[in-house]
This record gives structure tokens, C-alpha cells and sequence, in this order.
């Protein structure tokens, strides 16, 4: 899959000849970014398509997590009608709430909301972290077969504000009334134990959706991805930052950060 991606990038960047499979692209980005020990995303979500284009009120999860040391810090920004700011953190399992008024954090308390498993917001929610090379490539092999209900297609190169990505479109489809379950599956395949590892499937979409994704051409790794339902559901936005790393001090910056798109 490893050489195919590479002769797919080399048509792409190059015009040299075209492979028969454009979609392990995707499968090559998918499973360099799972092998990634650390995960940082920033995510908006929606209710609703309407929600979405009306932005009114936008939440967005921003999410760090250390596979290799269990280090977690997840923020919760609001930015409503023009003002924006950071709501509350949690930093390894305990919550701090911040105070604009006073410019200080509110805590330490303990909170099940803290817990990893319980922040849907880290990662896109389609692609985990922190796998091993041939956990990795098991979880594609049964992404691919059993449990396929994701179709890549063959990506394209677009410039936006003056960077150039590789834009991969992906279609989401239900198989036998279910979709982002297949996931957990995979993930069960490759080894691992769905329950405990860190690592949340999207929702559900059984209408179907739509994934663009935005991968850089050099690292072939995820910058951004936008979800989209074909009828009713959730409309999500994700960015990847990357290097990923856990601040040294998480409760130092009380930026409220936005997507960069």
C-alpha cells in the first residue's frame, strides 16, 4: 500500500504515471496519522447543517493526548456574537474552570467529564492514535474489508491561501444500518480493546455523510476535515495542528483559540 501511495503522489506532484488504486492515498494518510503518539485536533460542531451556516454560537473542543504517557489537556471555547472565551480546561483528569472577570482558573476538581473516554472531541473522530505500524495496518485491512463503509476518493491537489494541500474526498455510507460502529470494530481487530482505548467514533451518521479532507503532500498527514451529513445530522469541522505536543504549562495560555479556516 506503502509504494502505491507513493507512485499516487508522484503522479499528483510530478505527472509521472498514475497507479490503479488513487485511493490508498487515503489509506496512507489514514494510517500515518494513527501512528502518531501524539494527537492535537480542534474541532467545531454543529447540530444541524442550519447551526452551521448561521454560526451564531460556535463551540470548539481543543484537544491534546499523549498515547506514550496517558498526558491529556482539553479546552472548551465559546465564541458567541463577537466575544469570545475559554470556558474550562481539564488537565489529566481534573477540571479548572476559567474566570474572565478575574483573568484566573477556577480549581482543581475532579470530573468524569475529564476523563479521556469521555472527550469526543479528540482526533476527527474517523482516524485514532497512537497505533503501532501493524495495529495500524490491521485496522485499515478491516476497514477495507469486513467493515467497509468508508470510500476514498482519488485525491486532488488546491492551493488555499496559499499553501497546497491534497483534497480527499471520502464517502460515508451505512452498511446494514450502522456506520461509525465499524470503527470500534476495526479497532477490536487490530488488537485492541474498544472500551478502554482512548479514542471515540464519530457520530453516527446512518443517512450517510461526506468527508473532505485536506492532507499535506509533503507529510501526507491530515491538516483539516470537514464533515457534512446528506440529509440531517451533525456538521463538523476539524483541524489538525501539527507537531503535536502537550504544553509544559496547560494553564498558562488563555487564548480562545479559532479554526484557522
Amino acid at each position: 500500500m506503502r509504494l502505491m501511495a507513493a507512485a499516487m503522489l508522484c503522479a499528483l506532484l510530478t505527472g509521472c504515471a498514475e497507479p490503479d488504486r488513487p485511493e490508498d492515498v487515503f489509506w496512507e494518510m489514514y494510517r500515518r496519522q494513527a501512528t502518531q503518539t501524539v494527537v492535537h485536533t480542534r474541532r467545531e460542531y454543529f447540530e444541524t447543517p442550519e447551526a452551521a451556516a448561521a454560526r451564531t454560537m460556535v463551540r470548539v473542543s481543543d484537544e491534546i493526548y499523549d498515547y506514550a504517557s496517558g498526558r491529556h489537556v482539553g479546552t472548551g471555547i465559546e465564541h458567541w456574537r463577537g466575544r469570545s472565551v475559554v470556558r474550562t480546561r481539564c488537565v489529566d483528569g481534573a477540571q479548572y474552570g476559567y474566570l474572565p472577570s478575574r483573568q484566573v482558573w477556577d480549581g482543581p476538581e475532579s470530573s468524569a467529564l475529564c476523563q479521556v473516554s469521555s472527550r469526543p472531541g479528540l482526533g476527527d473522530g474517523v482516524i485514532p492514535g497512537g497505533l503501532t505500524d501493524s495495529q495500524a495496518e490491521e485496522m485499515i485491512a478491516s476497514l477495507r474489508g469486513a467493515h467497509h463503509f468508508l470510500t476514498p476518493l482519488a485525491p486532488v491537489p488546491v492551493d488555499v491561501d496559499g499553501h497546497r494541500y491534497l483534497r480527499i474526498e471520502v464517502r460515508v455510507r451505512p452498511v446494514e444500518g450502522f456506520d461509525m460502529p465499524h470503527l470500534l470494530f476495526a479497532l477490536r481487530d487490530a488488537g485492541l480493546d474498544p472500551g478502554t482505548y482512548p479514542f471515540q467514533p464519530a457520530d453516527d451518521t446512518r443517512g450517510g455523510a461526506d468527508l473532505t479532507y485536506y492532507a499535506d503532500p509533503v507529510t501526507l498527514l491530515p491538516e483539516f476535515v470537514h464533515r457534512r451529513p446528506l440529509r440531517a445530522g451533525p456538521v463538523v469541522r476539524v483541524e489538525y495542528l501539527h507537531p503535536a505536543t502537550v504544553p509544559e504549562n496547560p494553564l498558562a495560555d488563555t487564548t480562545p483559540w479559532t479554526l484557522r479556516w
